[in-house]
């Protein structure tokens, strides 16, 4: 997660932001890429993966030199700039940026935090219809949200207290849901934070987290809280790990079919019926991707820092095939029955068969200049692709780049 300080000095600045019309006339063949527009007129930019809401991309850019920053929603089609919002940029100035790795779309209402800012963004026009701004400092720069509720994990830089926090997405009005202090020489956190319903009803799953130096430790914990009936159902024993750094924190969470599957240091499958830990396996490096891990047709897909990616049943932790990859991968997405990944690692856009691991896409950069100018366009770690359209939405820290598949 990033630990970013929010400068409380105002600064505001004319924001060139707006791209262009979409420059559709291709000058040299670049395989399989439909459509591109400039994001930035001068610097390069950094791109998180754009959320598709409808007719409407919203994408979620920073200026890399200056920290400007923006979300611009585009007519997913035809990449029409509809608006674009910076009213944390132009309130906080160049130390926030307004958004993190997570953001939420509830009926009309865009909610995105950056640290101890959260702003519910009307999604129709880009006008801010509430913000809150927490007195404590810190916290998750990412916003999950279960229906009209959305859900954030915060904690004190002079305490080290934690917490977890919900708000109705209409009004941003933060109540504590669990807390917790340090009690002894370590470090708490609350990790992680996932929502899901499951027979009926809605849970929070998150990781408790302690750590200390001299010797350095770390301890991990899966928590299962129940929304329905207001407790927690189970605590996992510590998260086993094999790290040869002693390190295992277990990174994100997602759920799928009566398992929570996490990922990082290691792969690990939990029941979420009590919380017992069914298989988990370590390839010796860590699986890191944008987002947390990702499953489909009862697998998990997890890709590997080695340049692997590796695919597990979700219930026996059976492995279904491995295959070189792109190292640290943007989230994975999944369309007629591929799973696609854009590496900034090796500065390439795979597409992988979901069943057998098969490569059918392995794209280039489409304009990177090895010797020139242009060295550093490379993808970012960012993807989305439209399960209507089958249309791929990423970047290469100058453009916002449209991929068209067979």
């Amino acid at each position: 997660m990033k630990y970013l300080i929010i400068l409380c000095l105002p600064i505001i600045t004319s924001c060139n932001i707006v791209p262009e019309n979409p420059e559709n006339n291709i000058e040299e063949e670049k395989p399989f890429l439909k459509k591109y527009i400039s994001l930035n007129e001068v610097n390069r930019v950094s791109f998180e993966s754009p959320i598709i809401n409808g007719e409407k991309l919203i994408c979620f850019i920073a200026d890399r030199e200056t920290g400007e920053s923006w979300i611009t929603a585009y007519d997913k089609e035809s990449l029409e700039t509809l608006w674009t919002w910076n009213d944390a940029f132009k309130t906080y100035g160049s130390g926030a940026k307004g958004f993190g790795e997570y953001s939420y779309i509830f009926d009309g209402i865009l909610c995105t935090s950056q640290s101890n800012i959260t702003y519910g963004i009307n999604i129709e026009n880009g006008e801010t219809l509430w913000h809150h701004r927490d007195i404590n400092r810190g916290g998750y720069a990412a916003i999950e949200g279960l229906e009209d509720q959305i859900f954030k994990v915060t904690w004190d830089e002079w305490s080290n207290d934690a917490s977890i926090s919900t708000a109705s997405i209409y009004n941003g009005n933060w109540d504590k849901l669990m807390s917790i202090s340090q009690s002894d020489s370590f470090n708490v956190r609350f990790y992680n934070p996932t929502l899901f319903s499951w027979n009926g009803e809605k849970y929070l799953s998150y990781t408790t987290q302690k750590w200390g130096f001299q010797p350095y430790k770390e301890f991990n914990w899966v928590n299962l809280f129940s929304l329905t009936n207001n407790k927690i159902a189970w605590t996992s024993d510590t998260i086993p790990t094999n790290a040869s750094n002693g390190i295992g924190s277990p990174g994100s969470i997602t759920f799928n079919d009566g398992q929570l599957l996490l990922g990082n240091k290691a792969l690990y499958s939990f029941n979420v019926e009590d919380g017992s830990l069914e298989w988990w396996k370590y390839y010796g490096n860590t699986f890191s991707s944008a987002g947390p891990p990702f499953t489909f047709n009862g697998k998990l897909y997890a890709n590997n820092e080695s340049h692997f990616l590796v695919a597990l049943d979700i219930h026996s932790g059976h492995e279904y095939f491995n295959v070189e990859s792109g190292g640290i991968c943007s989230q994975m997405q999944i369309h007629d029955g591929k799973i696609f990944e854009t590496s900034w690692a090796n500065n390439k856009l795979f597409g992988f068969d979901a069943n057998t691991g098969e490569k059918f896409y392995e794209i280039d950069s489409p304009f990177y200049d090895r010797f020139g100018e242009n060295d550093d366009l490379w993808f970012e770690n960012s993807l989305t692709i439209d399960p209507e359209t089958g249309l791929a939405y990423t970047s290469d820290s100058k453009h916002l780049l449209v991929y068209e598949f067979d």
